[in-house]
């Protein structure tokens, strides 16, 4: 099973500016202290973090922007100065989580990068003062968590999600509250592992279709639920963010019904009028005689399914069926599609994500290149997104004056599909300057390249 990370019953602030009505969230960074702040308070501008940048920040909330210092280091040193919370402000493009390394008083949070340069802005206005709200959220989808699907065989992953933000968990010499699908993984192991104990002639696929077949799946936070993603954009996260949903351990353990596989992939559509079958195994691991009849999804123009009749299983008996979609790409536009076929199943009602493709999306090889100072003094840090993966990837350097070559700040050959993250230490970088990089992907014959300027400072600048 491939997981991916949802969040626990967290206390989640945002920020309220006066003189605006949205509210910004905030990410709180795991080992700081809680956002339990009891009237309004002044932002100020507190630049990266440093002592010398922080002389008017007693008593106010700082604000500072991600790179050269350590998460840490930027709170203690706000702390030592009188801050009464810390606000850091990305310093590439969306929202990030991180974790401070020892456990602080001191609230401290993330923002997105365009929050955080709006703030900049009112700040450079006026004088900006802010109030905290505290409210309850559980069950987002985690912003690092990986998402699908596979290309090339259009399989949904990951096949689920389980907790993986703000979890106890052990470090050299005790505990620390951390996050990752490294936290998440766990969950399922160890749900699998209670499973096994309940039903020990259970085989992994039968567990795995247990956690899959009883998941709950996860609706974006504020929105109404339908499950019928294609025919009404339905406010779920995508099957192939979340799997069949979140783990709930006791669903599973006590499943009286199973279906293998637990997701269901049509490939590619290719004619107009083209169908393609799944072949589902549903098994009564109950007691008592079951009755199991799909639901038939909301019509939508264009699509046409065909599911087998009710029929009843007795105990330990199982049956083969199939369903059958049929599209035609003359009515029905789009290239992507899923959401979750529904079996009713006695009194109990198991969610099957789908998934189809009518036109393999035209991705570019390689996208979304970050580039900004890291956390410690000297480093560097660069993302990017390979929508395919990569026989080979590299970030070329060019004198932008002349275009004359000047070295590579980094390659990576058989890379896989996904987000690229990674530190640039100082013996890795160029000398101090400002370059042209050319960001190249190259798979099966085809290479795209996007280009971008950076700018390497001087140590200590």
């Amino acid at each position: 099973m491939s997981v991916g990370a949802s969040t626990p019953t967290m206390e989640i602030p945002s920020l309220i500016i006066e003189g605006r009505q949205e509210r910004v969230r905030l990410q709180p960074m795991e080992g700081s202290g809680k956002w339990t702040l009891d009237r309004s308070l002044e932002v100020v501008d507190g630049g990266i973090g440093r002592k010398s940048e922080l002389k008017n920040v007693q008593g106010k909330i700082a604000l500072l922007k991600r790179g050269t210092l350590t998460f840490t280091e930027k709170a203690n040193n706000a702390l030592e100065a009188g801050a009464k919370a810390v606000l850091i402000y990305n310093n590439m493009s969306g929202n990030f989580m991180g974790n401070l390394d020892t456990q602080l008083t001191l609230p401290v949070g993330s923002l997105s990068r365009s929050d955080g340069v709006i703030l900049q802005k009112e700040l450079k206005k006026r004088s900006v003062t802010v109030r905290v709200l505290v409210n309850e959220e559980r069950d987002r989808l985690a912003d690092f968590s990986s998402r699908g699907p596979v290309t090339g065989t259009w399989e949904i992953k990951p096949d689920i999600v389980a907790p993986g933000v703000a979890i106890n968990s052990t470090i050299p010499g005790g505990y620390l509250s951390l996050q990752g699908t490294s936290m998440a993984a766990p969950h399922v192991a160890g749900a699998c592992a209670l499973i096994k104990q309940a039903h020990p002639d259970w085989s992994p696929a039968q567990i795995k279709a247990a956690l899959m077949n009883t998941a709950k799946p996860l609706a974006r936070q504020g929105e109404s639920v339908n499950m019928d993603r294609a025919a009404t954009g339905s406010p779920y996260y995508r099957t192939y963010e979340q799997g069949a949903g979140r783990i709930q351990v006791d669903e599973a353990i006590m499943a009286a019904s199973l279906v293998t596989p637990s997701s269901i992939r049509f490939g590619k559509f290719a004619g107009e009028n083209d169908s393609h079958k799944a072949r589902l195994r549903v098994e009564n691991t109950s007691k008592n005689v079951q009755r199991y009849a799909f639901v038939i999804p909301k019509k939508v123009e264009g699509l046409a399914w065909r599911f087998p009749l009710s029929f009843t299983l007795e105990p330990g008996q199982s049956r083969e069926v199939a369903v059958e979609l049929m599209v035609d790409q003359s009515v029905f536009k789009g290239k992507i599609h899923d959401g979750f076929l529904q079996l009713q199943a006695g009194a109990k009602t198991i969610q099957i994500p789908y998934l189809y493709v009518l036109e393999e999306p035209g991705y570019p090889r390689v996208m979304g290149f970050g580039f900004a100072e890291g956390d410690r003094p000297g480093e560097y840090r660069y993302e990017v997104y390979l929508p395919g993966g990569a026989e080979e990837f590299g970030i070329a350097l060019f004198n932008p004056e002349d275009y004359r070559f000047v070295g590579f700040l980094d390659t990576i050959t058989n890379v896989k599909k996904g987000q690229i993250h990674r530190n640039l230490t100082t013996e890795m970088l160029p000398a101090a300057g400002t370059y042209l990089v050319k960001i190249f992907a190259k798979k099966a014959g085809k290479e795209d390249f996007i280009e971008r300027m950076i700018v390497i400072k001087e140590k200590g600048e």
